[in-house]
């Protein structure tokens, strides 16, 4: 009898222990199940926390784009000048001509702008670039091709070879320029050189594409700063270079390279033209500034230096204002950041043409 009653508490004590096992692989199941769970709709809050301050900050880049917009816009339909939100004031031109120190460009407004006036809300800076300050790679001659290379630190032997392979990769035929590229050697690339490609034989969309030309590198597209004597500095030919359709170029706004590819300006003419433009404090785009308002003010900055059949020569390259206009606006949320860039076409009434239209994300 007692065996018997030993035997049935210690099956007892078994199922009671069975049950403790299960009980205790529940727990932790269910612990697993809500830390999962936890896990799960934390990373989901954070994602859509991520998410919604991705879209503030797309939007706040747009919220640039239109500021830069109504600018541009306030200069052609005769706005006479914009109150800043630090008080200062920042006048327009009376006239067509098109410089830096104006509100489009020279404005405190345009640097960390937070709409609401909070920053904690995020906020907007915007860059703009005057397009008609550079050299349109797709109709600029060899010689001029030459002069930009030469001032960019370029060799002559590497210069005539991209200059020749720019004229191939444009033309519509299949002949070689004495120094140039067809289709045989971009065919003949491996895919370690990046190919093999077709010529285009065709205008350039981008200045990117000049990377895929025969000769031509990142260093010398971009820009590098020799780390030795024996090395080479190149000043990049980027920054000098669009595919806008134009032909003149604001003397306002072109750099000194970009002035000397000019036929008839020398170094000196150009230095002088950019001088007299800077004002004082010999900086673009400050208060001191003294645009040139018409084609009679750059004669005058030239005269006596430059015939009167040599100024009419230059009627055909220069002008005192823009149309073609490339804005990057960035809206940042916290520590998260989107940049819109877009090209635009101003016309003379003050509404704009999209040209081109990129959201990137910014390193």
């Amino acid at each position: 009898m007692n065996s018997s009653g030993s035997k049935l508490q210690q099956d007892a004590g078994r199922r009671r222990g069975a049950i403790l096992i299960v009980v205790l692989w529940v727990v932790l199941l269910l612990s697993l199940m809500v830390s999962t769970f936890a896990f799960t709709m934390h990373i989901e809050t954070r994602l859509t926390s991520y998410h919604n301050r991705e879209l503030k900050a797309k939007s706040l880049a747009m919220a640039g784009i239109e500021f830069e917009k109504a600018l541009l816009a306030a200069k052609v339909n005769k706005a006479g000048q914009v109150n800043s939100s630090d008080g200062s004031v920042r006048q327009f031109s009376s006239t067509t001509a098109d410089y830096y120190s104006e509100p489009w460009h020279n404005n405190p407004d345009l640097t960390d702008h937070a709409i609401t006036g909070n920053p904690d809300d995020g906020a907007f800076t915007v860059q703009v670039v005057d397009e008609q300050s550079k050299l349109n790679a797709n109709v600029i001659s060899p010689e001029q091709w030459k002069t930009l290379l030469r001032l960019s630190g370029v060799d002559t032997e590497t210069s005539n070879m991209i200059v020749d392979s720019i004229g191939d990769w444009i033309d519509k035929d299949s002949s070689t320029k004495l120094n140039g590229s067809e289709d045989e050697y971009y065919m003949g690339l491996s895919s370690d050189e990046g190919g093999p490609y077709h010529c285009k034989n065709a205008s350039l969309d981008k200045i990117e594409e000049l990377l895929l030309i025969r000769g031509m590198t990142p260093d010398i597209f971009y820009g590098h700063q020799g780390q030795s004597p024996t090395e080479t500095t190149y000043t990049g030919l980027a920054q000098f270079l669009t595919t806008m359709p134009f032909i003149k170029i604001n003397v306002n706004t072109a750099s000194s390279q970009v002035l000397q590819c000019i036929p008839g300006v020398t170094a000196q003419l150009a230095e002088q033209l950019i001088r007299y433009r800077q004002g004082d404090d010999g900086i673009d785009g400050t208060d001191d500034d003294k645009p040139l308002q018409d084609a009679g003010a750059v004669a005058n900055v030239w005269s006596g230096t430059m015939s009167s059949n040599e100024m009419r020569a230059l009627a055909n390259y220069l002008d005192v204002s823009s149309a073609f206009f490339t804005i990057y606006s960035t809206g940042a949320v916290g520590n998260v950041r989107r940049m819109i860039v877009t090209t635009l076409f101003r016309n003379t009434d003050g509404s704009f043409q999209t040209i081109s239209w990129n959201e990137l994300t910014p390193r």
